[in-house]
């Protein structure tokens, strides 16, 4: 009997073009959260700018919002590299799939893009507690 879907498989088991448009979908939203993260970061960074200077006259712990401004840059900056080796990498016809060192790259990319991300909000989150709650 013919298989629509492929060659045949086992029960439970995915057909080839199962997997491929699986891949095709995990690369696509690997490229959404990577781009929904930029966006966070930039959209931090701007309203930090924008108000850090209206809300306090003399801030304690300025170092805070430096270290933060750097994580989020820095997920910005590893969020775009992430994209494009997602991109390299994605199922079509001629590409060449990534190998182990490629994939440590694009995961470590990943990695920094959510950890600076993180990392950057709780530094801008903790400068604004600190000084909110130290007013005179």
């Amino acid at each position: 009997m013919l298989n629509p879907s492929g060659p045949e498989t086992q029960p439970n088991e995915f057909s080839d073009s199962e997997l491929h448009t699986s891949r095709i979908d995990q690369h696509k939203a690997q490229i959404d959260v990577l781009k929904h993260v930029a966006t966070l970061d930039t959209g931090t960074l701007l309203v930090v700018m924008a108000i850090i200077e209206k809300v306090f006259a003399s801030p304690h712990h300025q170092w805070l919002v430096g270290a933060g401004v750097v994580c989020l840059l820095a997920s910005l900056c590893a969020s775009g590299l992430a994209c494009m080796s997602v991109l390299a990498a994605f199922p079509r016809k001629g590409a060449r799939r990534l190998d182990r060192t490629d994939r440590r790259d694009q995961l470590v990319a990943m990695t920094v893009t959510f950890l600076g991300f993180l990392f950057g909000v709780v530094l801008i989150a903790l400068f604004f507690a600190i000084n909110w709650f130290s007013r005179s």
